[in-house]
């Protein structure tokens, strides 16, 4: 990444002076890289649609992140749109990936993208870092530099005369070999981007997304740190750290660790953006004795109180728990015998979250039976088993979800979006609970 930063600036203005005064030896331009082609996203539920006119309109996931503004005159007849819920391909991309249609159709004016970020979408990256991206027929993903970045009201504005499939995008971010650890464990921290940007294509339309790779830059990457709870030491290679969790799980946890970027941007190179000359990446580390279950609730983070476990009960896997200070406990089903792997909302698996104190009142469901027609409709989203391991006699299974919910007493579309980081055993290994 050492080819956007500043001294870059001062390599091309030699090589404008060398090649005016030497015109017949001419030094060819150093060539953005090519863009990796990735696989389309699957379909994670049911799109949204709408017919919209020669009036205009808009229309907006179901999620609620993404917003399309259709202005008046962009069309000379009803069109139905839709936005659709897809499995994301683009890596650095926080969250899911939207299918907008119709596709191919030719607009009179431009129309408006608008996704709207929260805390989740910037674990690991920071707002600086983000850029709408759309992928192209022939698979490779385009991110487009003239995003207009809100930060007050932490939203991504672009425009665009077509339709495809399109994600928010994170020019790099921090990750972990391991995003939860045992008291003593450590674990090796880096900072991901894409293959270098050259400076020159930041002032282009569209810039193709390549390789992932580590940035291996010490100008770049400063001053790692953790908030309390373990200490991070420098790697051999300093663009590299290692963090060390404490002898005993710290409080509050999860940890917060994180790293300085600088210089990723120069200031004036895109408008709104770099102004500072870095930003400051943070990632959350769980600190865990044996089984864990947390995550964020409708933007808000929770802990369970109690050890999470798995049970095989009928056609079904269940994981069961519950939050920290509330009677609300959370229940995933999965199909019985599910192995690694991904679940979306539907006849795979559901979530749900129920209060106890009322006899087990469901309060919300990935799907609901609609009111008019009697469907079952399936929110977005999924549950992913990452690891299954047995370890002194006991299994475990390890994974996440990130699903919207229904109220479960309205008709209303997802209300809320829950995610989920999960470590459960075996319910027979406590014995009786």
């Amino acid at each position: 990444m050492k080819r956007i930063i500043v001294p870059m600036l001062a390599i091309l203005f030699l090589y404008a002076c060398t090649s005016e005064k030497n015109k017949d030896n001419v030094t060819p331009q150093p060539q953005a890289p090519k863009g990796e082609v990735r696989p389309a996203g699957t379909s994670l539920g049911a799109p949204v649609t709408k017919d919209i006119g020669a009036a205009g309109g808009n229309i907006v996931s179901a999620d609620g992140k993404l917003k399309v503004t259709v202005p008046a005159g962009a069309l000379a007849a009803n069109t139905q749109f839709s936005v659709e819920p897809i499995s994301n391909t683009l890596p650095g991309s926080p969250g899911i990936a939207y299918r907008l249609r119709p596709e191919g159709v030719k607009f009179a004016k431009p129309l408006t993208l608008e996704f709207t970020y929260n805390a989740s979408d910037l674990d690991s990256t920071s707002e600086e870092a983000l850029f709408m991206a759309y992928q192209a027929k022939d698979g490779i993903w385009r991110m487009l530099p003239k995003t207009q970045l809100d930060r007050t009201a932490k939203k991504l504005t672009i425009q665009t005369g077509h339709f495809s499939d399109w994600a928010p995008f994170a020019m790099f971010w921090l990750t972990a070999i391991k995003n939860a650890l045992k008291p003593k464990e450590s674990t090796l921290l880096s900072v991901h981007v894409t293959e270098d940007f050259l400076l020159s294509s930041l002032n282009q339309d569209e810039v193709e997304i390549a390789r992932e790779k580590v940035l291996q830059s010490t100008e770049n990457v400063r001053n790692w740190k953790v908030n309390s709870g373990g200490t991070i030491t420098p790697d051999a290679k300093p663009f590299l750290a290692n963090y060390n969790a404490p002898a005993k799980v710290p409080d509050p946890n999860p940890v917060t660790v994180s790293v300085e970027i600088h210089n990723f941007i120069p200031a004036g190179m895109i408008p709104g953006r770099g102004a500072t000359g870095k930003a400051i990446l943070f990632k959350k580390i769980r600190i865990y004795e044996d089984t864990y279950f947390y995550g964020t609730n409708g933007g808000a983070d929770y802990n369970t109180l109690q050890h999470w476990f798995f049970e095989e009960d009928g056609e079904d896997i269940m994981l069961i728990g519950g939050f920290t200070g509330t009677a609300a406990h959370f229940g995933l089903y999965l199909p019985k015998g599910a192995g690694v792997g991904t679940y979306n909302m539907n006849m795979q698996g559901y979530v749900y979250i129920e209060d106890y104190s009322q006899a087990g009142k469901l309060l919300y469901n990935t799907v609901y039976t609609h009111c008019i027609s009697g469907d079952d409709i399936n929110a977005a989203g999924s549950i992913r088993i990452t690891k299954i391991e047995t370890l002194n006699g006991v299994k475990y299974i390890e994974g996440n979800f990130s699903v919207g919910m229904f109220r479960f007493t309205s008709c209303s579309p997802p209300v809320k979006k829950v995610t989920g980081e999960f470590r459960v055993r075996d319910r027979r290994s406590y014995g009786s609970l």
